[in-house]
């Protein structure tokens, strides 16, 4: 008897485990889903930040082809390969080409930079093909990151009679940072063009991760739009 009841009640229990999974009624069943939570919208941390250019009266219009002198910065081999290969150069060098075949289209001055660092008779330190200055188009060879500092390049851009002017090259935080303040300095109107320009990781101690480019590239924007100039975020916003 006791076998049969126990036979019995196995049976039972056999069929309500069949029943109870097949309703789905198991743990995880029963309890109601949980929707994935959406991604946390991204805060403006900077929403309430006067830019020092608003507290000294300075304008936000952008510089125009047709009433500036463009300014192209370091665009030399040694960054497209190597030790101090940038970040995203082939795109940046992409745009550079097509904001310089408009500008020549549009009759625009053109002032290419280059730094006298690098061995300016090798590969490395050659401004790039795409870039190649055209017959008429001054070289200015500077030998720190400001390219007015200790060259003519303030006399090449009053001899081209424009204020505006419009900067663009590698590396983004440094001589088109620099160049940028040197050219606000000496009175002119700076536009820089984010997406022809670039730069690369940084280490930074007490950062075992270092400092990505882009996060490198956008300070070094951040702190030109805070001052020094406009900033644009592509070639094609200029006029």
């Amino acid at each position: 008897m006791n076998t049969t009841r126990r036979t019995a009640a196995l049976g039972i229990a056999a069929l309500l485990t069949a029943t109870l999974a097949a309703c789905g009624s198991d743990s995880d069943s029963a309890s109601p889903k949980k929707e994935s939570a959406a991604p946390a919208a991204r805060t403006n941390v900077a929403k309430d930040t006067t830019t020092l250019r608003k507290l000294n009266g300075l304008g936000e219009t952008p510089a125009t082809l047709s009433d500036a002198t463009l300014i192209l910065v370091d665009y030399q081999n040694t960054y497209t390969d190597g030790v101090m290969e940038l970040d995203g150069w082939k795109p940046a060098l992409a745009n550079a080409k097509a904001l310089l075949n408009r500008a020549r289209a549009a009759g625009t001055p053109v002032i290419h930079i280059v730094d006298k660092g690098y061995d300016l008779k090798s590969k490395g330190g050659q401004i790039v093909p795409e870039l190649k200055p055209a017959k008429g188009e001054p070289v200015v060879e500077k030998s720190v990151p400001d390219g007015f500092h200790g060259t003519d390049l303030a006399q090449k851009v009053k001899q081209a009679g424009r204020k505006n002017v419009i900067v663009a090259g590698f590396m983004t935080n440094m001589c088109v940072l620099f160049t940028t303040q040197g050219a606000f300095l000496a009175g002119y109107h700076p536009t820089v063009v984010a997406d022809a320009s670039a730069t690369r990781p940084l280490p930074l101690k007490g950062d075992p991760e270092g400092i990505p480019a882009r996060q490198v590239h956008e300070a070094a924007l951040a702190t030109v739009q805070d001052l020094y100039g406009v900033v644009v975020p592509t070639q094609k916003s200029l006029t």
